[in-house]
């Protein structure tokens, strides 16, 4: 699968920049800033696109910019940079795109044109005028794994994943880890669909699930289409990317959501400014407001209290999801007891914990 063989090339290459720790050049923008954005999808898909225009209109009010874009651009590297030319030929001189799919594009157009700075959320590749960066997810999927381990009577929860590719994994595994931190015995039924958005499978997955005895559903994927078969269920539920309570108001405990705009509303400012450099492909979490979870329902408010000393405690570095002892399905131990692992690891995270139950297949 090619998305499988582009995200190992670049956990590799992420590795590398983390082993690094360097901060590229400066970058002296030719001419005022001039914004665009790229997306691949829609903007009304209430999941990736969606949280990442919100990041563009948080942008433009701070500047006072008026920022075009354009939706539906394929991962295809061509295709990608006839959107980038179009808008480097009216004038654009920061780009902002999201995905993996378009590091090649993001590269060859940072290199072609110097004065001009490149973002691309989740990208695989960077140069000094052009920055890569993403959340650490996992840090709120283990908080809503905290809030969805206190509310199960069951002692089993669904979840479901796109492809099985490392940031991907490391949301399923922290969410497990988690629920059993607050709730010892509970296992996670987990299942992939090889996709980003199949309202169809997420919905039939989630119904074949709780028929299976969960009693609440975890979504990594752009739609609430498998929570909706949950609220129907009277079953609980967690979102993704964006706050998704508006789909389902009676049964979902939070959302893991991200807040892109608290990083590049700085950044953009900084490029403004002169002071940008590009940091490579790092990872903001919850300690730089890029990741959070949103307000907690339904949860008893003793579960709650832990769960905002478990935030706190990541906030201050005291605590990550993968410290150790962490066992893989097959008893391996992958973080042995009083490590962490660490980023350069957790780009190459290919194996899942102990209480998922299911397959990477």
């Amino acid at each position: 699968m090619r998305w499988v063989a582009r995200f190992a090339m670049a956990g590799a290459m992420a590795a590398a920049l983390i082993a690094s720790g360097k901060a590229e050049a400066q970058v002296k923008l030719a001419g005022d800033p001039n914004v665009s954005f790229i997306f691949f999808g829609t903007i009304s898909d209430g999941g990736w696109n969606g949280a990442q225009d919100r990041a563009r209109q948080a942008v433009e009010k701070r500047l006072g910019l008026k920022i075009p874009y354009v939706q539906n651009v394929p991962e295809e590297t061509e295709k990608v940079k006839e959107a980038i030319d179009l808008f480097i030929s009216r004038g654009s001189n920061i780009i902002v795109g999201g995905g993996w799919g378009y590091s090649d594009a993001f590269l060859a157009e940072a290199k072609e044109h110097p004065d001009r700075a490149f973002i691309n959320i989740n990208g695989a590749s960077s140069a000094p005028n052009y920055e890569s960066f993403y959340g650490r997810t996992y840090e709120g999927w283990y908080l809503a794994g905290m809030a969805a381990g206190a509310v199960t009577k069951s002692k089993v929860l669904g979840m479901i994943e796109a492809f099985p590719l490392a940031s991907v994994i490391w949301d399923l595994n922290a969410f497990a880890i988690g629920a059993k931190a607050v709730n010892p015995g509970v296992v996670v039924k987990a299942a992939f669909i090889n996709a980003w958005n199949d309202p169809v499978k997420e919905s039939q997955l989630s119904k074949a699930m709780i028929e299976q005895g969960a009693d609440v559903i975890a979504t990594d994927m752009d739609t609430p289409a498998a929570l909706i078969v949950a609220e129907k269920a009277g079953k609980y539920s967690v979102g993704f990317q964006n706050d998704m309570a508006s789909a389902v108001p009676n049964g979902i405990l939070t959302s893991v959501v991200y807040y892109w705009e608290n990083h590049l509303v700085p950044a953009t400012e900084e490029i403004k400014a002169g002071s940008w450099k590009s940091a490579g492909q790092p990872l903001y979490g919850i300690k730089e407001k890029v990741i959070d979870i949103a307000p907690l329902q339904h949860v008893p408010a003793d579960a709650v209290a832990r769960i905002t000393a478990a935030r706190q405690a990541i906030i201050d570095g005291k605590l990550s999801p993968f410290d150790g002892p962490v066992k893989a399905q097959d008893g391996t131990v992958k973080v042995t007891a009083g490590q962490r692992l660490g980023e350069a690891d957790l780009w190459k995270m290919n194996y899942l914990v102990d209480n998922v139950q299911g397959s990477m297949k």
